[in-house]
């Protein structure tokens, strides 16, 4: 038939999974691995004092938040996205939107950056916003 792809000699790939920024720290909690050099297992140390894992989800404790969801940089770019542009999204601008991302429980490092780069990148905040 035409239009249908083959499935002869189908092949799949094996995707390399990253390093993200949470590998360390799962690695160090659930197996106590840490790196070779002293001052780089010092550091993994006292950041893994605010995490925990529970049924093998990586949580981290806020000042004023309880668990908050570790999530990986695809999580937190979808994350992002459906906050902003959501069903029930209003566009809304940086600091609203880390605030939104830290109320649904959500926490990964570089929340700041990212929400920046979401909002710079939305069409309709950048054609309907406040001059």
């Amino acid at each position: 038939m035409r239009g249908q792809p083959s499935t002869e000699g189908e092949q799949v790939l094996k995707i390399k999974e990253q390093d993200e920024w949470m590998t360390p720290i799962v690695r160090h909690l659930k197996e106590g691995w840490l790196l070779e050099y002293k001052m780089e297992a010092r550091k993994i140390q006292i950041r893994t004092a605010c995490f925990i894992i529970i049924d093998d989800v990586l949580y981290g404790s806020g000042y004023s938040f309880p668990y908050l969801r570790c999530a990986s940089s695809e999580e937190a770019d979808y994350v992002l996205r459906v906050i902003h542009k959501g069903i029930c999204g209003n566009h809304a601008r940086v600091r609203s939107l880390a605030g939104k991302a830290l109320r649904v429980g959500y926490y990964w490092p570089t929340l700041q950056k990212d929400e920046y780069n979401i909002v710079r990148a939305c069409d309709k905040c950048q054609r309907f916003a406040n001059v």
